[in-house]
């Protein structure tokens, strides 16, 4: 059995951040199944087994705000709402929230809102067609999930770009951040608090027909959410509601313009729209990893994990392990053996994964019925560094209607 010690290093540098699977190919092509992040003093995962196995693995328990504690960040807003949060918490708390939640997110709930979503993207399609050109990860893959979480949730329009600045500053304090990124993420924090209860005491005088008022007259056997724990589901359904979808969208795009062929193909046949939805997720996903906390000794992928150990789980590796997918570095629009962990898997499977699904498949089948002609316009971004949230810095693109 093998310790930590004897690991290969991991530098989480600038680069790591940007390209997770090109630095870690390497690890991959050596046979490796863990590495050592110093940084974090902590075990990575590699191989698609080991994480999906661990994703399941009761023994890992959820991270709560140790990932920012390692870094010596353990108070404030933003922490206090990461302890809070149902994606960080472990059984009973996790499930009793979650069981709270759930219902709003079946896949016959979701298929409800497909006029929505097909509404929205109609709408930034038509502003896209009148220009013919859009820096795409602002102006369209981050506008269809924003509005869309937003209306559910009853945010009022006038207030949504708000709802996105406060998620950025959220989505940069989730990396590593520096002393500005802290700052920001609490003063985000505390304002998207301060506007949560403010809504949900509205909603508590006036019930409207939204996801906001069904959380807080949901109940499971005489159970419901407090105020703090309202305020807390809010932010996190606001925050992954469109940060990653985002980057499911614009990621999806910039692939498939990297892969003409690929493009050429969907385009030829949308009914693969499905199958290439999830081959993005795969391919180029939203997060980059996650965590996991030991809360016994254990083994994994031959690593001896101690009691309280911090346990990095890297979903964009195991999503091009060769010991899972063949020839794991294509990207294949049609790929049928695609059981990728961008949405996790186990008690902490992403609530969101059938709402994500539909905005992709509504965006674009949309984008191929509207445009003839989708290509580069102007100089290509990078990846965004220095946050698990993945996605493009910006793309600009150019459009020719049908």
């Amino acid at each position: 059995m093998r310790t930590t010690v004897a690991l290969p290093e991991v530098e989480m540098s600038e680069a790591w951040w940007r390209y997770p699977q090109d630095t870690m190919q390497p690890l991959l092509d050596g046979g490796c199944r863990a590495a050592y992040v110093p940084q974090l003093g902590a075990p990575m995962l590699l191989r698609y087994a080991d994480c999906r196995a661990g994703l399941a693995d009761e023994r890992l328990g959820a991270m709560g705000a140790r990932y920012f504690e390692l870094q010596g960040w353990t108070e404030g807003a933003f922490v206090t709402w990461t302890r809070r949060n149902v994606v960080m918490l472990d059984p009973p708390d996790h499930d009793r929230l979650r069981r709270l939640v759930n219902r709003a997110f079946t896949p016959r709930q979701v298929e409800r809102v497909r006029p929505l979503v097909t509404r929205i993207v109609t709408e930034l399609t038509n502003e896209v067609a009148a220009a013919g050109r859009v820096e795409f990860v602002h102006n369209f893959a981050r506008l269809v999930p924003l509005r869309v979480i937003c209306e559910l949730l009853g945010v009022p329009f006038i207030d949504q770009e708000q709802m996105h600045r406060w998620t950025e500053a959220l989505s940069r304090a989730a990396g590593m951040p520096d002393a500005e990124a802290r700052r920001a993420g609490d003063a985000a924090m505390d304002e998207f608090n301060a506007y949560v209860l403010a809504m949900i005491a509205e909603r508590r005088r006036r019930p409207n027909d939204d996801l906001l008022t069904t959380l807080i007259h949901a109940e499971e056997a005489g159970d419901r959410l407090s105020n703090e724990e309202l305020v807390a589901m809010v932010v996190q359904l606001q925050f992954a509601g469109h940060e990653t979808t985002r980057n499911l969208i614009g990621n999806g795009l910039y692939t498939l313009l990297k892969q003409p062929d690929e493009f050429s193909r969907l385009r030829a046949n949308r009914a693969l729209i499905p199958r290439a939805v999830d081959e993005m997720l795969r391919y180029e996903p939203p997060i980059t990893f996650t965590s996991r906390i030991a809360r016994e000794a254990m083994s994994v992928a031959g690593v001896s994990i101690a009691p309280d150990q911090f346990v990095v789980l890297m979903l964009a590796v195991a999503n091009r392990d060769p010991e899972r997918f063949a020839d794991p570095n294509r990207f294949d629009v049609g790929r049928t053996e695609n059981d990728h962990l961008s949405f996790g898997h186990g008690v902490h499977y992403c609530v969101g994964a059938n709402l994500a699904r539909l905005e992709g498949g509504v965006v674009f089948s949309t984008l191929l019925e509207r445009f003839r002609t989708i290509e580069f316009d102007g100089d290509e971004s990078d990846w965004a560094a220095w946050t698990p949230l993945r996605g493009r810095e910006r793309l600009e693109i150019r459009v020719v209607p049908v």
